[in-house]
């Protein structure tokens, strides 16, 4: 019987599952929840900012290692906007600005991801939760493996081959471990974005997902999100001219844009599971 479900899958294939993806794209109101998503996360990113500088004013970090490693993915007007809003607030460090940044570096990504995960639950046709006490206590904890994730990401992309040298001149660290974090903190990175995408997806369900019901939509996901941001950088940067056509709002306009993709494809991820998960029980049902 499961060979006969998965031929029945193979000779539908792709033009099939494209559109029931194309069909819950529009029956889901994707773009309205990209929308509403990406409104949280530009919210979400300023108070981190106030935190983030506030914590290198402080403990005084390199802040050109980290601009230099969101280059590597984000469009320059972006990185830009970042590196003046980081400049403006660093200098004059308090830690009544850290707590202020870390309470709403909290508050917002909470809202960010409760956005995320009625999405998700929409895509996998799982309507309201049942116990409102749970899907709050799964949020904040999803909250704080997104910041996590996020600072780990970055701490794997600003240790640099200069501090790794400095580290293997005067702390003995091992040159075998300096080479091999050079080579692979890139991959590590990636590794650290699909658990952290795969977490918001089996976090969202009621219950226990089959990993087939949870992997492809994060692994496709994560792999459209990387390619299509370096194409709107380079699109951004060698094509676009938004700081001629809306002056100097052009900045947050490329930012908001970045924003609204990368909601869709983190949407769509889910939705592309729930597509598979449909594919399956329709095959199943005609067999």
């Amino acid at each position: 019987m499961e060979k006969k479900v998965g031929e029945a899958l193979v000779s539908r294939g792709l033009p099939r599952g494209i559109y029931l993806l194309l069909q819950r794209y529009f029956r889901h109101s994707v773009g309205v929840q990209s929308a509403a998503l990406a409104f949280y996360l530009l919210f979400m990113i300023f108070p981190f900012l106030i935190f983030i500088s506030a914590l290198l004013g402080l403990l005084d970090l390199n802040v050109t290692a980290i601009l230099l490693a969101l280059g590597e993915f984000l469009p320059r007007d972006v990185v830009d906007i970042i590196r003046a809003y980081l400049i403006h607030v660093g200098q004059s460090p308090s830690p009544e600005l850290l707590v202020f940044g870390l309470f709403f570096s909290i508050w917002f990504p909470m809202r960010a991801t409760n956005a995320l995960m009625v999405s998700v639950r929409t895509a996998y046709h799982l309507g309201p939760p049942k116990r409102a006490v749970i899907h709050r206590l799964k949020t904040l904890l999803y909250t704080v493996v997104l910041i996590s994730a996020i600072t780990l990401t970055l701490t794997l992309m600003t240790v640099g081959e200069r501090l790794l040298s400095y580290a293997v001149g005067n702390f003995r660290l091992p040159l075998l471990l300096a080479e091999l974090w050079v080579r692979m903190r890139f991959p590590a990175a990636a590794v650290v974005g699909y658990f952290a995408l795969f977490f918001l997806y089996a976090l969202a369900q009621d219950g226990r997902r089959p990993w087939r019901d949870l992997w492809p939509g994060t692994l496709a996901a994560l792999a459209v999100w990387m390619g299509l941001s370096w194409l709107y950088a380079m699109y951004v940067e060698n094509f676009a001219n938004y700081s001629l056509l809306y002056g100097s709002i052009g900045t947050v306009v490329v930012l908001m844009i970045w924003l609204y993709m990368s909601a869709n494809v983190l949407i769509l991820g889910a939705e592309l599971n729930g597509t598979l998960v449909a594919m399956r029980k329709e095959g199943g049902e005609k067999t």
